[in-house]
Formats: C-alpha cells, structure tokens, sequence
C-alpha cells in the first residue's frame, strides 16, 4: 500500500483509530561553546541549524488557535526535496473537529494540548559544538493540565542527522501516543520497524533507539475518515504499550541523498545522569548524549564526560597519507 505524497507530520492522536500498512524488505570531543547561530526563529517556529544549511529542521512553535500550521509539528527539507512537511492549521483544526480526535504532536490520555498563543514554545536552551548545533524548547504550557514537565531537544549533528529527545512527566501514570502522517513513498521495514524514504533529491530513515525487550516499533494505521479528509496519507503510532508517568523518548532522523545507500545502527545508552545512543553511520560511530540530571555535576555516558545540557562525540579516522 502506497503512503502519503510529499508531506508528512508527526502528531500524537487518540487510539480511537484502527491501522494497518504495508511493509517492504530492503577522536576526543571539543567542548560545547555558546552560539547566536544555533537556531533561526520567527513568531511561528525555529530552524535548526539554519535557514541556509542544505539540511534543516523547522518545528512550529506557535500554539495559538489561529496559527499557520500546527503546533509542535515539523518539517525537514534536505537537498532540495520536502520530506516531512507540517500541515496547515486550519485544514487540521477543520478535521479535529469533524472527527473529536486532536491531530497534534503529543496526546496525553488522548488529549492535545490547549490552544492559546500564551501557550506557545519557548527557548529553555541553546548551544553548539564544531560539528553539531543543539536548542532545547519548552513545551509545557501547552499540556500543563496534565503534565508537570514537557521539554523538547533538537540536535544537528553535520551533515545530515536529526536527533529528537522527548523528556516528558506527567502528574500520574498517562497513556502517551506520537503519530506520524508519512508521505506515500513511506515504507516500514518489517525487521526494525522503522521508517525509510527514498525521494529523487534526499531521503531518510526514521528510528527510535529502545531498551532490550521493550523496542519501540513503528506501527501502521489505518483511518477512513483521516484518508477521506487527506488523501494518499498513512498514520503511524509510536509509543510505550502501557502507562508511564515519565517517558523519554528519542527519534533518530538520518537524512540522505536520493539513491544513496548508507549503513546505519542504533543503540540506546543510558546512565544516572544522561540519556543518549550510539548510532554508526557507514561504520563510523556517533555518540550523542542528554543531560537528564539537573541537580549539578557533570553528566557521563558509557565513560564519555560532557559539559552542558548535550554532548557529541564524533570518529573520525585519520586520512590515509
């Protein structure tokens, strides 16, 4: 079954919906500095790394009802090509109304957040390092109703990977649900139940690093009244299958050219203080990692110490001479 054309968001939605899809085969660290050019912003989202960089995240930031896309949605353009594409609010806001199910980023116990613009993102952090650009934004206004703490981190590692961290608390055990609306090129791989896309111009792989025997796989659902409102679309869920009253969730985007074939792993790390991944791109490992400890100190992640709220370490082999 053939997914969405060229657009996609990712939205959190009730489990009102039933799904189904089809699925195909297929050295040490510089210390973090302070950066103006971490990020771009306007009164409706941010752009990391930059509105000029051939690869870029732009998420929307405005939670008022009246906003020109989504709150909290995202859009990625790589090389040329849109391959996640954040819908118009009014067009969604119309479908939320018709169907009683909220179309945005994260539901909590099936509600979205309230819609206001005093409810809108802000900045909690932002940084940069030689090889990666990092911003933090606090998402908590939005959802205060139901959670004590909603925090999203966004980090560019060059040339073309997404890392998104989700850290949310909710006051008691919630059900939390992320749903992703892909393009119709959109596959799901049967073995890690990721998402791959293969456009002319760029492509990508979607993957959300999990702890031994609780994988988080991408799951394919299916709507008639979300297929009749937007055509060629699949829904794809991703979320814990039981009640947390924290969740950190964190979804890896390795963005490519068209064509390209590129070898990618991906490994869950954890520790008191941090929370990250390993992640080989063509054999080369790429260690990320979060700060989740607040209380002072300096965070470590499988023996690598950083400083500030994220650390990256990237191999790089020395040039044959």
């Amino acid at each position: 079954m053939m997914f969405m054309k060229r657009t996609v968001f990712l939205a959190l939605l009730g489990s009102s919906l039933l799904f189904g899809c089809r699925t195909v085969n297929e050295q040490p660290p510089e210390p973090a500095e302070s950066s103006t050019t971490a990020l771009q912003s306007s009164d409706d989202f941010v752009v990391v790394p930059s509105r000029t960089n051939d690869v870029q995240f732009r998420i929307y930031t405005n939670a008022s009802p009246y906003a020109s896309h989504l709150f909290n949605t995202f859009e990625i353009e790589a090389y040329g090509e849109v391959l996640l594409k954040s819908p118009r609010g009014d067009k969604w806001q119309k479908w939320s109304s018709s169907t009683g199910s909220s179309p945005h980023n994260i539901l909590v116990n099936g509600a979205g957040p309230e819609l206001d613009s005093s409810n809108s993102m802000s900045l909690a952090d932002s940084t940069a390092g030689p090889d990666w650009r990092y911003v933090a934004l606090d998402a908590n206004a939005a959802y205060r109703a139901q959670l004590k703490e909603y925090k999203r981190h966004i980090l560019f590692v060059e040339p073309d990977l997404f890392v998104l961290y989700d850290h949310l608390v909710a006051k008691k055990p919630s059900d939390f649900r992320m749903l992703l609306h892909a393009p119709d090129e959109t596959r799901l791989d049967p073995v890690w139940r990721d998402l791959r896309l293969d456009l002319p111009k760029a492509g990508f792989r979607i993957h959300s690093p999990a702890r031994r025997k609780q994988p988080r796989n991408w799951e394919c659902l299916e709507s008639t009244t979300q297929k009749s409102f937007s055509d060629n679309t699949v829904t794809l869920q991703l979320g814990p299958t039981n009640k947390v009253a924290q969740l950190d969730l964190l979804t890896v985007f390795a963005i490519k050219h068209g064509g390209e074939k590129k070898e990618l792993a991906f490994r869950l790390l954890e520790s008191p203080n941090a929370i990250g991944a390993r992640i080989h791109r063509d054999g080369l490992p790429t260690l990320v990692a979060f700060k989740t400890d607040t209380s002072g100190g300096q965070p470590t992640l499988t023996g690598f110490p950083f400083s500030g709220p994220v650390g990256v370490d990237i191999f790089k082999p020395k040039p044959k001479h």
